[in-house]
């Protein structure tokens, strides 16, 4: 199935509210749309794929710098593909066009957080070269 992958905009936030219920993040279509908008800034960037005018998934990434080593770091924020079509290559489009915008940026790497019991979605990193090197802890503020 092939997608033809765009630069979100806040006409994006309903389709994209909706793939992030499925990953268990419900939330508002205007404050999804809010935070497409406020990432419309140099080093951000949200992609979506459309599949005969709708929208089958996006992602978002980010470019960073660490203060403990150098280059430019690449991070997937956010990645979710449409339940009815995964499995169809759409996901690996979708990585790509990211792979090679942060290529374009000039990355050194990329990093990415993947829930503990998504086992399935950690294969699919493992089988297009990434690998585990580290583990990441959370503290809750608020």
């Amino acid at each position: 199935m092939n997608a033809q992958i765009l630069e979100a905009t806040t006409r994006h936030a309903p389709s994209i509210t909706r793939l992030l219920n499925q990953l268990g993040y419900p939330d508002e279509v205007e404050a999804v749309a809010q935070r497409i908008e406020e990432n419309q800034r140099p080093g951000y960037k949200i992609f979506v794929a459309e599949v005969d005018q709708q929208i089958a998934g996006f992602i978002a990434v980010h470019t960073y710098t660490y203060l403990h080593t150098g280059g430019l770091i690449g991070r997937i924020m956010s990645f979710c593909v449409d339940e009815a079509v995964r499995g169809t290559g759409i996901g690996t489009q979708l990585l790509h066009h990211a792979e090679q915008y942060l290529t374009d940026q000039r990355c050194v790497k990329i990093e990415l957080n993947s829930n503990n019991r998504r086992t399935e979605t950690h294969q699919f990193y493992k089988q297009r070269g990434y690998t585990q090197t580290s583990l990441h802890f959370v503290k809750k503020l608020i």
